[in-house]
């Protein structure tokens, strides 16, 4: 019975000493961005809104660039998509590359997962995840793909 509680007292002396994981980090902020994907691959604007853009953790709009990306996961129901894009702010206060995940399925549409990798300048220590869609309601050549998470910057 002693070996158990010391194992635990051992293991939370441990976390106290070098801090717990994430600790330092502060909350995750909501935000909502909204890309015109251009399946030409031209850079297509993006427009930022909700808290995180209020509490000025990232800018309210720029463009995307497909930074890189490849179709994988083939089926007769659809495929899959594994790309890095760079968000590049029209105020100058920096960039920031998303790593997505999507499947895309001919019957059911297009749903994502996505997360921040890396960012310059004002978004240097950002950091955030989240989900989305694909609409295709922005022209024949475009999809208007809807972000949604949280975001927050490490100290």
């Amino acid at each position: 019975m002693r070996r158990p509680r010391l194992v635990a007292l051992l293991a939370l002396v441990m976390v106290m000493a070098i801090g717990a994981p994430g600790g330092a980090s502060s909350p995750p902020t909501d935000v909502n961005i909204a890309v015109e994907t251009s399946l030409l691959g031209a850079p297509s604007p993006f427009a930022a809104s909700g808290p995180a853009v209020d509490d000025g953790l990232i800018c309210g709009e720029g463009i995307v660039v497909d930074y890189s990306g490849k179709v994988t996961g083939f089926s007769p129901t659809g495929f899959n998509f594994q790309g890095i894009k760079q968000f590049i702010c029209d105020d100058g206060s920096g960039d920031f590359f998303v790593n997505l995940q999507a499947r895309i399925d001919f019957r059911k549409g297009t749903t994502f997962s996505w997360n921040v990798l890396a960012g310059t300048g004002a978004y240097e220590d950002l950091h955030g995840a989240g989900t989305g869609v694909g609409l295709e309601t922005c022209g024949p050549d475009c999809i208007l793909d809807v972000y949604q998470g949280g975001l927050h910057i490490d100290p």
